[in-house]
């Protein structure tokens, strides 16, 4: 079964992983090796669980945008939609926070692209790691919210101090959510290097 997933997954080399739209980061990140992926069930119910944190990422950096913008009118309906999003944020926040009382994973620059990740360690960490490996990773993509976006990956590229990995492939809807946060990411790094 997963050497069949793994064949289906994108033919692109790690060269190309990281090219187009990225973002880099000083992010909470781990990994550990598999042997095989989880189900497709298990697969589809982390799929759905990372579509929903990166939605209420992105429409919190919305509300954060418009909180200064009053000549934008919402309508009562989407206000009472943002705030019942928010809500249920909350709830799964505090929830995982109650039922998953840890600390968040060492910091490491990361390279985020829509098929791919670059990780760089400080250590010589990547002794372990063979070409081709798979691997779960938890990324979180913001420190204050103990939620991580948990992706499978194949490992691409290993050199001395980082190595670069190749999604296993992601539903639509959760790849279009990636390619948006990636995207507003890009262009927020870009809008603050021209302030300086």
């Amino acid at each position: 079964m997963a050497s069949i997933i793994l064949r289906d997954m994108h033919s692109k080399s790690h060269n190309s992983l990281l090219d187009g739209i990225t973002f880099t980061d000083y992010l909470p990140v781990d990994w550990e090796v598999l042997a095989t992926l989880p189900s497709e069930g298990e697969q589809h119910r982390q799929h759905r669980a990372n579509e929903e944190l990166l939605k209420n990422l992105l429409l919190r950096d919305e509300a954060i945008s418009q909180e200064g913008d009053e000549a934008e009118v919402v309508s009562g309906h989407e206000q009472f939609k943002r705030l019942e999003t928010r809500l249920d944020l909350l709830l799964s926040l505090v929830t995982e926070m109650m039922t998953n009382n840890s600390h968040l994973p060492m910091q490491h620059a990361v390279t985020l692209g829509a098929y791919g990740l670059c990780v760089q360690i400080e250590d010589n960490a990547t002794a372990n790691l063979e070409h081709g490996t798979l691997l779960k990773i938890r990324l979180y993509l913001d420190p204050h919210f103990p939620r991580p976006l948990i992706l499978y990956a194949q490992l691409v590229d290993i050199q001395t101090q980082s190595f670069t990995v190749n999604f296993c492939p992601l539903e639509e809807c959760l790849q279009d959510q990636l390619d948006k946060y990636i995207f507003r990411q890009h262009r927020r790094a870009v809008a603050l290097a021209r302030k300086k």
